[in-house]
């Protein structure tokens, strides 16, 4: 892999588009923009540059996701040492609280189950409701059945 493939796959890998990393990697001056985006195009297609966008990009996945995972430590860390050493109770309270959440202890989310219904039942509700609805406010499409 040359210098300038390497340089386009970083500018790739990096988050700029395929015309910006050629103009960056490689002489573009006096080139039309449809043939930038052509020679990006077969270079990002190329095995070897293709590769190295990939394993460039997995890496900087992993090495976010260890980030998050450094800093959701250290949150987690920080707070127990609030809960058990904090001067004033409402303190300790909302450290508790905060890593309860973090276990997933308290759930704010309330899940409701409905009855499982037929297409004929939905339809027959559903064209029961538009009888009731006065004539400027029901649809047309449905009001045609």
């Amino acid at each position: 892999m040359t210098q300038k493939q390497l340089d386009f796959a970083l500018a790739i890998a990096s988050g700029k588009d395929q015309a910006s990393a050629f103009r960056e990697a490689y002489n573009a001056e006096g080139m039309k923009p449809s043939t930038i985006w052509s020679e990006a195009s077969r270079l990002r297609r190329h095995p070897k540059v293709s590769a190295r966008i990939d394993q460039l990009k997995a890496e900087a996945e992993l090495s976010a996701a260890e980030k998050r995972e450094g800093v959701r430590e250290f949150v987690l860390h920080e707070l127990t040492a609030m809960a058990c050493e904090a001067s004033t109770p409402s303190a300790r309270l909302k450290a508790l609280e905060l890593l309860g959440k973090s276990v997933g202890l308290f759930s704010d989310r309330v899940e409701v189950s409905a009855p499982e219904r037929s297409i004929e039942e939905l339809e027959a509700a559903i064209r029961q409701r538009i009888k009731g609805l006065p004539i400027s406010q029901k649809p047309c499409a449905l009001e045609r059945r």
